[in-house]
Parts: structure tokens; sequence; C-alpha cells
């Protein structure tokens, strides 16, 4: 069937754009945590440098929390949105791929809720002194190394959700279909690189470089939704609106 332009119906088209400025923030915000933080305070596989680090940059490591719930706030408006674009295309799989982000975020949540420790551990004479020193940087370790697993997990829900979306923007021609599979593809592989990771810790910088096509794809859907916003087929806009009429009465 022929796609129109995706004035046939501006609301969806409105909703993309939005969904293309979410997808930059996150990258934005991830960005911002792991170069501007993380890279410079996580010292790997020496937990008294890590803390001796946080320690003596609390409000840099704060602030990464805060590019992090940024973060995950976004996903899940960005979750939010995607849903009111693809729920005329299949509602039940774009409700099933709404609760995946939104796992995503909920765990993300938790992820930053367990820096927190961490920076009162390091950033309270009070607390560093009921501890001895081995004991401080191993609680540290420990409460990063969490984290980190946290993430993963949070990748693991991405990756379903993602999936799911792509699938949706691929039977609807919004997008070409060429970006919706490269994004099936970019995630499937996010997803095998993260059970990795999750199963053997010791590979997890291989299982890393699985992500590297997810992120460029985000990039890339995000630029496209942003400029361009969705091609919009007349069947599909018909579903979307019998969608809203009846989700509004």
């Amino acid at each position: 069937m022929p796609a129109t332009d995706a004035s046939a119906h501006p609301s969806l088209d409105r909703f993309a754009r939005l969904a293309g400025l979410l997808y930059l923030t996150i990258i934005v915000t991830s960005i911002l945590s792991l170069f501007l933080v993380e890279s410079r305070l996580v010292v790997d596989g020496d937990s008294a440098a890590t803390a001796e680090r946080i320690a003596a940059n609390q409000t840099l490591f704060r602030a990464g929390l805060v590019y992090d719930m940024a973060m995950f706030a976004s996903v899940i408006a960005l979750a939010w949105t995607l849903f009111v674009i693809l729920r005329g295309v299949d509602r039940n799989r774009a409700l099933l791929a709404l609760l995946w982000r939104m796992a995503e975020a909920v765990v993300g949540a938790v992820t930053v809720l367990l820096g927190v420790p961490v920076v009162l551990l390091v950033g309270s004479q009070g607390v560093r002194a009921a501890f001895e020193p081995e004991q401080l940087h191993s609680l540290v370790d420990v409460l990063l190394t969490a984290r980190g697993i946290g993430f993963d997990v949070t990748i693991f829900f991405l990756s379903l959700g993602t999936i799911v979306n792509c699938r949706l923007l691929y039977t609807s021609r919004y997008v070409p279909r060429v970006l919706a599979g490269l994004g099936i593809a970019s995630f499937l592989l996010m997803l095998v690189g993260t059970v990795v990771s999750l199963l053997l810790p010791q590979y997890k910088d291989l299982a890393m470089a699985a992500w590297a096509p997810g992120i460029v794809f985000e990039v890339v859907i995000g630029l496209w939704l942003l400029l361009k916003g969705i091609r919009t087929a007349p069947a599909t806009v018909a579903a979307a609106e019998a969608t809203t009429g009846s989700a509004s009465r």
C-alpha cells in the first residue's frame, strides 16, 4: 500500500518528532554520564583509586546521577510516544513494547539509587571513620558492580522493547523498512551481547562491542523522526484514528 504524507495525520507526526528528540536526548545524557563521569572516576580493577576519585569529585559523581535520571525519564516519555504512534498498527504488541521499556526505566532508576550510598560512603568523614579503608573500598566496589549489572538488565529490557517497536515500524512503513530492519538486527545483537555479559562477565568488554550498532541506530532513527517525521498509510491512519477515538470515549 502506498504511503502518504504524514500531514494526513498530523498528531502522529508531532508525536514522531517528539520521539526523535527523546531518542537524541537519551543518547546525549548517556554519553555525558559515560564519558564525562564514569570514565573519569571509575578505575577498572582498582576499587581504592575509584573510591578516592569519587571522594575528591563528589559533585561530578552526583552530576552523573542527574544525567542518568534525565536519561531514564526520557525513556519513559519515549516509551509513551512510541505507544501512541504504534498502537494503531497493533495495540497489543505496542503495549508489550511499552511495558518492556517501562521495565527498563524502573531498573534504571534502581541503578541510580545504588549510586547514592556510594557518595554517602566516600563523602562523609563520619562514615569513612566507621570502616577500615579496605572495607570501605570493597563496599564501594560491590555497589558499583551491582550498578553495572543493573545496567545490563536495563539493556536487556531496552532490547526487547526496541525489537517489538521496530517490528511495528517495519509493518507500518512509518519509516523506511531498511531503517526498521536495522533496528531489529541491531537490538537482537545487543540482546545477545547483554546475555553474554550477564552470564560470562569476563567477556563484558567484548559483549559491549555488540551494543555499537544499536547506538548508531538510535542516533539515526532519532534524527530521522525529528527531521522527517513519519510516513503514514491510509489504512494505518484510519486504524490509529479509530483507536484514538475509542480511547477518548
